[in-house]
């Protein structure tokens, strides 16, 4: 559904109760006749379905490798800070202007000779990623920095200005930002785990 049916529903649904209520006769203390609504819970990955489950698919997609690989809660929630932060958890972006290549998950210049928004791209970047995390000695009690060290820790050399381009970002202000993002997606592919 989109948010334009969601409202229209509940408008609807809204005018229907009150000119039901405002053409009785009965005394306003009758009792209520339904249970109360529950609040719908939001997907961290959005509404749409089509970006949300690329986006479900490609977080899932980090997780297990991590976990695959031996790695912690906090190294997952790690790997996810970095490609929230770095892409949005979406491989096969474009990388900022004058260049011309796409992106892995995590940010870096697609050196992979796989399709750029595959399952098995986001898989071995992650392997990456984790063969980078192995190298760092800052604990990943904090995700975000445990995060920016791993990028920091790759071969290839962490250029901030090709990863961030934009007025004001900083790789340490959009891994900050990141943050309850990934925390929220571990949440919601893992549980309370």
């Amino acid at each position: 559904m989109t948010r334009k049916t969601v409202a229209a529903a509940l408008i609807t649904a809204v005018l229907a109760v009150g000119l039901t209520a405002c053409s009785r006769d009965e005394s306003t203390t009758a009792t209520p006749t339904s249970a109360p609504i529950a609040p719908t819970t939001v997907s961290v990955f959005g509404t749409d379905e089509f970006i949300a489950n690329r986006l479900l698919n490609s977080s899932r997609a980090i997780v297990e490798t991590v976990e695959e690989r031996g790695g912690t809660r906090e190294q997952a929630i790690a790997a996810l800070v970095s490609s929230e932060a770095e892409t949005g958890w979406q491989s096969g972006l474009r990388m900022s202007p004058p260049a011309t290549d796409v992106r892995d998950i995590f940010g870096w210049r697609l050196a992979y000779n796989l399709p750029a928004d595959s399952a098995e791209i986001v898989v071995a970047a992650t392997n990456t990623f984790m063969d980078n995390a192995a190298t760092v000695t800052v604990s990943a009690d904090d995700p975000a920095a445990y995060a920016l060290a791993v990028q920091l820790a790759d071969p290839r050399g962490y250029n901030e200005k090709e990863h961030f381009y934009k007025k004001g970002e900083t790789a340490g202000t959009e891994y900050g930002a990141a943050l309850p993002k990934a925390q929220a997606a571990y949440a919601e592919l893992r549980g309370s785990q």
